[in-house]
């Protein structure tokens, strides 16, 4: 082993990395500064020679090419690119993945870093740079990252395995999951292992990318990010212009997802495959004022096109479901609102009604407000005030003095659970409040539980609960707080809150997909040519792959201007042209189905998620769900200049 790693010091100083830069290799040992921060493990393996070929990218950043070399013939070998940070971690993340090995929550995705003694691998697939690892300690961030594959047979694994005095990072190949594949929520699969022979004399490399940096200020993480941003194949999706976006969106709101049942009109929570070649409107669960209904979005973009364009029916409608989702059966004496009319329709008790819906019903109503007022209708913009309003007051009377909301309540407004990040969705109609009637209750309100949920995101370094069908690590629940941060800038002037705004930014950052996975060419992903590139995924518990960013676009592109760091742009470009992609233009055929003009699907199965094993299943789902439509006419309306969504002033 001694060959082995002075073929690695050679090979460092003939590179550059030398000990006049910050981060270079002596022997086996990463230093920084001077100081040993990490160590290269050499391998284990006696019939492999191994060599490592180093490369300096810059002061943080060295690429380390390991070759390993037969000595005989091998029927099967697993290959590894082991690096070692030598310190007890405060924050170990594999984004998209684990983060502090998972144990918030009452999720049952993987938890911890092993099972049984088996250190858990995951293919590179299930994170947003290429095999992606981070460990922080008090002095010294390290990540690691893998070259892109260009084929399946190049796919590769990733893993992290802490300790009480180390954190190791580790590349594998060939590609595996063990010692289970996580395939569906809290369901598991059997192990998946790729078979690797070599012949004697032949070769095989790993490719890794090792950044070491000092947390002497600033965001930790930020280095690493940057640094895999500004060196990913920025392969922006080809999609329509923003105009047939709006076109398609408020058809697919008015053609497809229009529903009248009882004294009920408005839009579906979208469409499901009838079982006859056709689409037909989800049977259950089906009436939504927010998260995947989006009702009370839907009425703003259909009066902001009966605005901009005269459409009368877009008007009407609009109205009409304005006048369901503010009747008095949506309200209780007490201010509790019913997010969910189906609970109407069948007289069920037991409503609960949840701080992510409740959030966006009263955020959207204040818009309406405005927007009616244009339309000249006052009364209807009264109302739509008033409901937004007995929703601020009902929350913030129900909130405890350390800030925080509820998470979800029952129909007499009993609070049920507090959990998470979700109540962070009601701080931007708070203050949304305070701007219309400049009450300080809304404002002070709106700060505390600002304080609350950042200094909990700040500590833990993760937020948590977003999606209302799991209890988990997850990025949506991010979205309110990055929103907040924005309207808090604006409400107080204090800059810190753009800093926040950045910190948050970097954490959802650890979601966004920053390369174009490659698949065998007879899969879907292929053959409708989906790029993965400026995709999310959606939490810990749900692997799988969603277009929720497009939430954002607008704050990212705003704290782009009010930072100068062109980071956002590019990153809201990325989401954008990532949510824009297979919109149907009534002709498109996807699975067999063709789809009704402005359908889009909400998952798309970018790793062994959904299979279960199963080969040849799509990884494009039939779900045709009303919220990604929603999500683009939200950025567009709000947007005054489109240009820079089709890149016309890139």
């Amino acid at each position: 082993m001694k060959n082995i790693f002075f073929v690695i010091s050679l090979l460092a100083l003939l590179c550059g990395c030398s000990s006049d830069s910050r981060l270079y290799i002596s022997g086996n040992e990463l230093l920084f500064d001077g100081q040993c921060v990490a160590r290269l493990l050499p391998c284990g393996d006696s019939r492999l020679r191994c060599t490592d070929a180093v490369e300096r990218i810059d002061d943080n950043t060295l690429k380390v090419t390991r070759t390993y070399t037969a000595l005989c013939d091998i029927d099967s070998v697993r290959l590894t690119l082991d690096v070692s940070h030598l310190s007890p971690c405060e924050q170990i993340i594999i984004p998209s993945v684990c983060y502090n090995g998972n144990t918030w929550g009452r999720g049952k995705e993987p938890k911890g870093y092993a099972t049984d003694g088996v250190c858990h691998t995951y293919s590179y697939r299930r994170t947003p740079i290429p095999g992606a690892t981070y460990s922080r300690s008090d002095k010294y961030s390290v990540a690691m990252w893998g070259k892109l594959p260009a084929s399946e047979a190049e796919a590769f694994s990733c893993s992290m395995l802490p300790d009480s005095l180390s954190v190791t990072h580790s590349l594998i190949m060939p590609e595996e999951e063990r010692p289970f594949t996580y395939v569906d929520k809290n369901i598991y699969g059997p192990e998946y292992v790729g078979k690797l022979s070599m012949s004697r004399g032949e070769s095989r490399s790993i490719e890794a990318y090792i950044l070491v940096s000092a947390n002497d200020g600033g965001n930790p993480i930020a280095p690493f990010l940057d640094k895999a941003w500004a060196m990913c194949d920025k392969n922006f999706a080809k999609v329509i212009p923003t105009d047939k976006v709006w076109e398609y969106g408020i058809r697919y709101a008015k053609e497809s997802l229009w529903a009248e049942e009882g004294d009920y009109k408005g839009f579906s929570i979208g469409l499901v495959p009838d079982g006859n070649g056709g689409w037909k409107q989800r049977p259950f669960i089906k009436y939504e004022i927010g998260w995947c209904g989006q009702n009370s979005s839907f009425i703003n973009s259909l009066l902001t096109d009966y605005l901009n364009g005269g459409a009368a029916d877009s008007k009407e409608k609009a109205l009409a479901a304005l006048d369901t989702w503010t009747a008095p059966a949506t309200q209780r004496p007490n201010g509790f609102y019913v997010i969910s009319y189906d609970n109407i329709l069948s007289g069920k008790q037991g409503i609960v009604s949840d701080a992510c819906n409740l959030g966006t019903a009263a955020y959207n109503f204040f818009e309406t407000a405005t927007l009616l007022e244009k339309c000249d209708e006052p009364a209807r913009a009264a109302r739509a005030r008033e409901v937004a309003l007995a929703i601020c007051d009902f929350v913030q009377a129900d909130q405890l003095a350390t800030g925080v909301y509820g998470k979800g309540w029952n129909e007499t407004g009993e609070c049920l659970y507090r959990d998470g990040t979700v109540g962070a969705f009601m701080i931007a109609p708070m203050l949304s409040a305070y701007g219309l009637t400049g009450d300080k209750k809304y404002l002070t309100s709106a700060l505390k539980a600002y304080d609350y949920y950042y200094d909990e995101f700040d500590r833990n370094g993760y937020t948590t609960a977003g999606a209302l069908d799991t209890w988990c690590v997850d990025k949506e629940s991010s979205m309110p707080m990055l929103r907040a941060s924005l309207q808090l800038f604006d409400v107080t002037g204090d800059s810190a809150y753009i800093d926040k705004a950045e910190h948050i930014s970097y954490y959802l950052s650890t979601w966004l997909w920053h390369y174009k996975a490659a698949y065998d060419g007879d899969t879907d992903m292929m053959l409708y040519d989906y790029n993965t590139f400026g995709a999310t995924s959606v939490s810990v518990q749900h692997h799988h792959l969603d277009v929720y960013a497009l939430l954002w676009v607008g704050e990212w592109l705003r704290l782009a201007e009010l930072t100068g760091n062109d980071v956002w742009r590019e990153k809201a470009l990325a989401v954008w042209t990532n949510g824009c992609q297979l919109i149907s233009d009534g002709a498109l055929n996807i699975n067999g189905l063709v789809r009704p003009v402005g359908g889009q699907n909400e998952a798309f199965f970018n790793c062994r998620w959904g299979f279960g094993g199963t080969p040849g299943k799509s990884r494009i789902n039939n779900w045709l769900v009303a919220w990604p439509g929603a999500f683009r006419l939200e950025v567009l309306r709000k947007l005054s200049d489109w240009a820079v969504l089709d890149g016309e002033s890139k």
